[in-house]
């Protein structure tokens, strides 16, 4: 929230992301299946009807589009999981009515553009590679929208998709995500 400068300085960004994600997950625990196509439709339902400001419906969109790709397998790999972040850019893209680089969709784009290109051969080594370009997508941001750079931050919109795939990837690994207050 206190990155939070564009497109209106109204501190809400991380908790409008934090709502959609909570309602997703309050579908997912209504699931009554552990089929990936009956989660993916929860998640993208509780998303839906989750999402606040322009953060929570880009997060919900994002989230749509990767569950697209999801209810159509029956397990995701690598190749698979590159396919649902690109499918995820493109609609959180054909959302916004007027997209703006150096926000959240920069960040969604150029991890899916790294996702898509990659050799990886493991969910694992996915998240490797696109972790390490989300931070670097994230810190471009000022460069590509200047009232970030007068501001001196980062996009939080960027900031917090990326925090969602670094909760995405310590649950593949299976390392226990910490409850408290967010790093400054």
């Amino acid at each position: 929230d206190s990155l939070n400068v564009f497109p209106v300085p109204d501190g809400d960004t991380g908790t409008n992301m934090s709502l959609t994600m909570k309602s997703a997950i309050k579908e997912i625990k209504q699931c009554k299946t552990n089929k990936l196509s009956d989660v993916a439709e929860n998640v993208m339902r509780g998303a839906l009807k989750g999402a606040r400001g322009n953060s929570g419906v880009i997060t919900s969109q994002v989230l749509r589009g990767m569950c697209t790709i999801f209810k159509e397998v029956q397990e995701v790999d690598a190749k698979i999981f590159a396919k649902a972040l690109k499918n995820a850019t493109d609609v959180a893209y054909s959302a916004v009515t007027n997209p703006k680089e150096g926000t959240m969709l920069t960040v969604s784009r150029m991890i899916s553009e790294c996702a898509v290109a990659s050799k990886a051969k493991t969910i694992e080594e996915l998240f490797d590679e696109i972790l390490v370009r989300g931070e670097e997508a994230l810190n471009l941001t000022p460069e590509l929208l200047p009232v970030l750079k007068k501001a001196g931050v980062v996009d939080s919109g960027g900031m917090g998709l990326l925090t969602i795939y670094k909760g995405m990837y310590k649950a593949i690994i299976g390392e226990e995500i910490e409850e408290g207050e967010p790093e400054e």
